[in-house]
């Protein structure tokens, strides 16, 4: 079984092929698998190093200001659809995953033009562009909420499933993850943080809290400033803290490079609404104070935020009031009853079946292609 995979951008379409790929891998180890990306996208770094053999094409958004840009994305999808036929022609595949991003778009029309099955994988609650156009021409469409089947055209064969994820390889209990980053059992923990780049408006507030998370020594952060941010927040936090912070309860790191360890120790969530987040929120049953992103495409992050406060699994607050709340946020997570009613609802969210039946389905696709070739 031939499987081309492809999904780019940001790790919000790239995590969930890569765990696509791994279940495939482990349902069918013969199985050959391509990635198909962008030599600019996260995935051009993150794919090679999941060992999933990687191939590139032009691709860039079209939905771009001004005719110059307009003509110039025009011209970039017809080169990728080129080129995106040619590595199809020349691979042979017997089934193609699409994640979204601007990438999957031509690579989900040569499938559509080759006749090779499609699968769509699309991680939020309000369904990007790509994925709502190639949706009529798919084999199969997955969605995380019943909330995202209204988007797609009249005809598509769209299943609920929740986002792919990966299982922990060492999955740990609360007082195990504590342990194991040196926290006390005993404290309310809070995560914070905007995400792999992190974000000014997360660590504004996070800034604003951390004296009064100082104060309280029953409290404990882990908050990850973002690479890009660390040196700017760590020089204000000595400013503000000029005879230090308590290390043990309050960790102020760059990028979490474990953190899977700090969803499993955490008691409540502060920060965006990606796609993957939610999941692994889900996973975990870790509750959630959202702040969606304003500046990502469709308002998407506001969606997905929506869907988890109306199941009662999550807060939402906007951006811009978000400084003048910070007092609520450590009243929630003071508040161990209401907590608990909000972990029990994010949990019970997961779909612990996703990955299995997405692979399920991939493979039915390519086993159904190759009897109708014979």
């Amino acid at each position: 079984m031939r499987v081309v995979l492809s999904g780019g951008g940001s790790g919000g379409h790239i995590y969930p092929a890569l765990a696509i790929a791994q279940g495939l891998m482990k349902e069918e180890p013969s199985a050959e698998l391509l990635y198909i990306g962008t030599q600019h996208g996260l995935e051009r770094d993150l794919v090679p190093r999941a060992a999933v053999p990687f191939r590139t094409i032009h691709a860039r958004g079209l939905m771009v200001r001004g005719v110059t840009g307009k003509v110039a994305g025009a011209i970039s999808a017809a080169q990728g659809l080129r080129e995106a036929l040619t590595i199809l022609r020349e691979f042979r595949p017997d089934v193609v995953v699409g994640t979204g991003g601007y990438v999957s778009g031509p690579v989900g029309l040569a499938a559509s033009w080759l006749k090779v099955p499609l699968i769509i994988q699309e991680q939020n609650a309000w369904p990007g562009l790509t994925n709502r156009e190639l949706a009529k021409r798919a084999y199969a469409v997955f969605v995380p909420y019943e909330e995202a089947r209204a988007y797609f055209p009249r005809g598509s064969h769209v299943i609920v499933a929740g986002n792919p994820f990966t299982v922990p390889a060492r999955p740990l209990t609360r007082s195990q993850a504590r342990q194991a980053l040196g926290l006390s059992e005993h404290l309310r923990v809070l995560m914070a943080t905007g995400g792999s780049q992190g974000a000014e408006a997360i660590n504004a507030l996070m800034l604003r809290l951390m004296p009064r998370c100082q104060d309280d020594p029953h409290i404990g952060v882990l908050w990850a400033t973002g690479q890009r941010y660390y040196d700017q927040v760590t020089q204000e936090l000595h400013r503000r803290f000029p005879d230090g912070w308590d290390a043990e309860r309050l960790r102020v790191e760059p990028y979490f490079y474990q953190i899977q360890d700090m969803y499993q120790a955490s008691d409540l969530y502060l920060g965006r609404a990606g796609a993957m987040t939610l999941t692994d929120c889900q996973a975990f049953g870790l509750p959630a104070v959202l702040i969606p992103s304003p500046h990502v495409s469709e308002d998407h992050q506001t969606k997905n935020a929506r869907a988890i406060e109306r199941r009662g699994a999550g807060v939402v607050l906007a951006e811009s009031e978000a400084l003048d709340r910070a007092d609520e946020i450590l009243a929630l997570l003071r508040d161990i009853e209401r907590c608990r009613e909000m972990a029990r609802a994010m949990g019970a969210l997961f779909d612990g079946t996703a990955l299995d039946r997405m692979v399920h389905t991939i493979i039915e696709a390519a086993r159904q292609r190759r009897r109708n070739w014979r």
